[in-house]
């Protein structure tokens, strides 16, 4: 098949550009997002524990029951350095939407309308926020500064 001596370059342009995020775009600094998670923690948990333990686990470690039969398995909670690398807003957007919304996994489902409230998706994204802060011993808090995270 021949192609159009025009239509080759074009054809390269356009897969080199859509291979490029628009963070890759140096004319753009990105947007700043105004998303305010404001979730309440103690309420997610109640949720958590009704509706995500069984893929992400007790703890949160992605080692609930079902997790042996998933690939790829569900995220781990406690890693802290994946807390640091994903928004509130993007933590938000994944259990309310799921992960193929997201460029995730499949498998993790969009509880958004199970849920049935934004509010029970912020409470829930705030107690799985929780799950990858260190906690700290009240035996290493000297002089109301932090001493030491507690060892778990």
């Amino acid at each position: 098949m021949k192609i159009n001596w025009f239509v080759r370059p074009m054809l390269s342009v356009a897969l080199t550009f859509s291979q490029l995020s628009p963070a890759a775009d140096a004319g753009s600094a990105p947007a700043k997002s105004s998303f305010v998670l404001d979730g309440d923690a103690a309420k997610g948990e109640v949720t958590y524990k009704q509706m995500c333990i069984s893929c992400h686990g007790e703890k949160g470690a992605g080692d609930g029951a079902a997790a042996a039969a998933l690939n790829p398995k569900p995220a781990n909670f406690m890693d802290t350095k994946r807390h640091a690398e994903v928004t509130d807003e993007y933590a938000y957007k994944i259990v309310k939407e799921g992960g193929a919304a997201n460029g995730r996994s499949p498998l993790m489902v969009a509880w958004g309308p199970a849920l049935g409230s934004d509010a029970k998706v912020r409470d829930v994204v705030a107690y799985v926020r929780s799950l990858g802060k260190p906690a700290v011993d009240p035996k290493a808090v000297k002089g109301g500064k932090k001493a030491a995270p507690a060892k778990k």
